[in-house]
């Protein structure tokens, strides 16, 4: 019986202490649930604010250096991963051949102008023929005229000859006068006949000379088209001598093609060849990557695209930099995207049967341009990003409480000491510089 109040007392030790602890564990389950619900308020304030996402990566202009002519590479001054210059040599091919064919067409036009020069002449010749087969005609005309007058005054002497017979023959029947008059009467008349029937032929023998003067001129106008076309002039412009120019600025141009010169600024990158290497029309030999416009694709959900407007600001943070906050703006949202479901496919569409009740949100292409290139935290194409915008509205409740910051007010201004890349300008040489 003595021991009885020991063990009471030991018992109500132990309800103690397990009260405490219920009552700690439900300290800790209370704090752990507001934890939880404040953890959330958190998340849902700054999603709702600050739309993100790491579905993002940088983007630039890239030009893929590709020769127009075929050759062989005679100097090659650049390296892989270097900066290069608007005018700065990229590659010079072997110009020998390209010399000889732009001297070969100069002496192609050279011939041509001759050629042309000569039958220019021949041309004006054939004008002067023309000019004189149409005197011919002309002279012809006249000829035919004339004899044709000719035949009429013969005509009228013939009939006077014959009227004069007809009237003496009575004469020398009542012996008014002798037959020699009428002999020479008679002889008159059979003469003007003559002269008539000469008066024709001449007629004739003139128009055949008309008609040999027409043909001649119609020869000499065919001989001149034939010399027009041969010289093909058009206008002022001769078409055989604009063809040989032709040829010869091709051949300038080519040979112009054979230095080739950084038309941007931007970084060599993927340099696989060298001296000494052939190389055809059309193969990429390299690519610059041009340094005047840097920007960052992100992929948005589409239950997020309605906060987000054209000229909102964007901060940008570059896997490369932990800790470095770079400002971005925002460009455009994309309009569309390809469905391979319900594509068109021969003018029907080809819908894809799907049992599907989830439905994932689809996303579009953001375009944020981004600060200029700063050489101390250098953009690279493709490199991974996190973008978070500012949208519209009230900032949320937290940051209003001052119990959490914005990540637009929060820039970091230097590397953080485990960051990577080069922190020098100065010390960087282009050789290590992306």
């Amino acid at each position: 019986m003595a021991e009885t109040p020991t063990i009471t007392s030991t018992v109500t030790a132990q309800d103690a202490r397990n009260v405490r602890r219920r009552k700690i564990a439900l300290v800790i389950s209370f704090a752990s649930i507001a934890a939880g619900v404040l953890s959330l308020s958190v998340l849902w304030n700054q999603l709702q604010r600050y739309p993100r996402t790491d579905d993002a990566y940088v983007r630039a202009n890239t030009i893929g250096m590709a020769p127009r002519v075929f050759g062989q590479i005679v100097a090659l001054p650049i390296k892989d991963n270097q900066i290069v210059h608007v005018g700065d040599l990229l590659y010079r091919m072997d110009p020998r051949p390209y010399e000889i064919a732009l001297a070969r067409a100069q002496a192609q036009l050279a011939v041509v102008e001759f050629d042309v020069k000569a039958l220019a002449d021949g041309v004006q010749v054939a004008q002067a023929k023309i000019e004189t087969c149409n005197a011919e005609v002309r002279r012809a005309d006249a000829d035919v005229v004339r004899r044709k007058a000719d035949v009429v005054a013969t005509q009228a002497r013939a009939e006077y000859a014959a009227d004069y017979l007809s009237r003496v023959r009575p004469l020398l029947e009542q012996e008014f006068i002798t037959a020699d008059r009428v002999a020479l009467a008679q002889s008159d008349m059979e003469a003007a006949k003559a002269s008539v029937a000469a008066a024709i032929a001449g007629v004739a023998s003139a128009e055949a000379s008309l008609v040999a003067a027409k043909t001649s001129v119609t020869s000499a106008m065919s001989e001149e088209n034939k010399a027009r076309n041969a010289l093909a002039q058009s206008g002022d412009v001769n078409v055989r001598v604009a063809a040989a120019r032709v040829e010869v600025e091709d051949a300038k141009l080519n040979l112009q093609y054979c230095e080739v010169r950084a038309s941007v600024e931007g970084w060599v990158t993927n340099l696989n060849t060298n001296v000494g290497a052939f190389v055809k029309v059309g193969d990429t030999l390299f690519s610059i990557v041009q340094n005047t416009e840097w920007w960052v694709i992100a992929n948005f959900l589409e239950t997020e695209i309605e906060q987000i407007r054209v000229g909102q600001e964007v901060a940008v943070y570059i896997y490369a930099y932990p800790g470095h906050r770079f400002k971005g703006t925002v460009q455009g949202i994309g309009w569309a995207l390809y469905q391979a479901n319900g594509a068109t496919q021969q003018s029907l569409p080809d819908v894809k049967p799907t049992l599907n009740w989830v439905r994932l949100a689809q996303r579009f292409p953001v375009r944020i341009t981004l600060e200029p290139f700063n050489e101390k935290y250098p953009y690279r194409m493709g490199a991974t990003v996190t973008t978070i915008i500012q949208t519209d509205g009230r900032d949320p409740i937290l940051e209003q409480f001052g119990l959490m910051g914005s990540p637009f007010k929060a820039a970091a201004e230097t590397f953080p000491a485990s960051g990577a890349g080069p922190t020098d300008a100065s010390t960087a040489s282009p050789q290590s510089r992306p």
